[in-house]
């Protein structure tokens, strides 16, 4: 009877090391670089998607006339004193570019991430399938509208709960330090709650199905490691952005003598026409924004495939 108690509670305790043990948030962060250094097929195929999207919206505008609009406002952005109505008639003017772009947007975005869970998760799969558009990227974009629709309605909630606060606190002459922490606390709420939830999408592609709160509980006790990852990845893929950007930089004014304004103009490319924006030194950025895309999409959706992938063995295991 005893000895079954003791392994009982030996059995306990290897539990608990698993579940704290259950993934590395290093090896989770950098993921995304591993994948696309040792695929660089797949990689290449990415880029050449983002490749096409990119050139969706230059497209767009020249072809809905919108460009000078853009160039307007550009304009009032680097003007403070202008009239801030002519920006705002501008602003609006471009809503039939937003209508087209942001299910444009929508899409993409779900066809990288089932694209990046693939290579993760069934790294075969992904070799046929390198990108595509079937039931799973149509899942994404269902799941994907469901959390938008969460968050604002968490936001509005927020704001509710931290108006009250603030009214409560002045009305009892409390400090204002008071409603500042509850602003605090709500916010952190907010982020932990997104933590929680974030490997929703990666479920919902692993089962074939809407798992639209599953992962709360699949990440029960794990918010720090599972944080750490994802912080981990963003400070990764910002410093390679930064050296890549040096290393543009440092190109460009080789090849324009050391011009520095031929560079700058690489950043605010000429919206006076479509022959005077596909200039070479433009179309040269767009094919480096279009790799640059797919590195950032590989290393921000792999940490979740990831951390899906260990802790679903893990507990198998365990």
């Amino acid at each position: 009877m005893d000895l079954g108690k003791g392994r009982f509670r030996t059995r306990r305790v290897t539990v608990q090391v698993h579940e704290m043990t259950v993934f590395s948030a290093v090896d989770a962060a950098f993921e995304g670089f591993r994948v696309t250094w040792e695929k660089p097929k797949t990689l290449l195929i990415w880029t050449g998607f983002f490749l096409i999207v990119n050139l969706l919206m230059p497209l767009a505008l020249f072809g809905l006339g919108l460009n000078t609009k853009v160039a307007e406002l550009e304009a009032a952005s680097g003007n403070p004193s202008q009239d801030p109505t002519a920006a705002m008639e501008s602003l609006a003017a471009l809503a039939p570019l937003y209508a087209v772009l942001i299910p444009v947007g929508l899409v993409v975005q779900a066809m990288i991430a089932a694209a990046v869970f693939r290579l993760v998760l069934d790294p075969e799969d992904s070799r046929i399938h390198p990108v595509q558009f079937g039931r799973e990227e149509v899942h994404q974009i269902v799941l994907a509208l469901a959390y938008t629709l969460l968050f604002l309605v968490a936001v509005v909630v927020a704001v509710l709960v931290g108006g009250v606060f603030a009214g409560v606190a002045a009305a009892v002459g409390a400090s204002p330090l008071v409603g500042l922490l509850v602003s605090f606390a709500l916010m952190g709420g907010l982020v932990y709650v997104a933590i929680r939830m974030s490997l929703g999408p990666v479920i919902t592609f692993s089962e074939g199905r809407i798992a639209l709160f599953d992962s709360w509980n699949l990440t029960r006790g794990l918010f720090w490691p599972i944080l750490g990852a994802y912080v981990l990845a963003v400070i990764a893929i910002a410093v390679f952005y930064l050296l890549a950007m040096v290393l543009v930089a440092a190109l460009g004014a080789l090849i324009s003598g050391g011009d520095i304004e031929t560079v700058g103009r690489l950043m605010n490319p000429d919206m006076s026409s479509i022959q005077a924006f596909f200039s070479p030194g433009q179309v040269l950025m767009i094919l480096f924004g279009a790799f640059m895309s797919a590195v950032y999409n590989a290393v921000m959706s792999a940490p979740a495939a990831v951390i899906y992938r260990e802790i679903r063995a893990r507990r198998a295991a365990a």
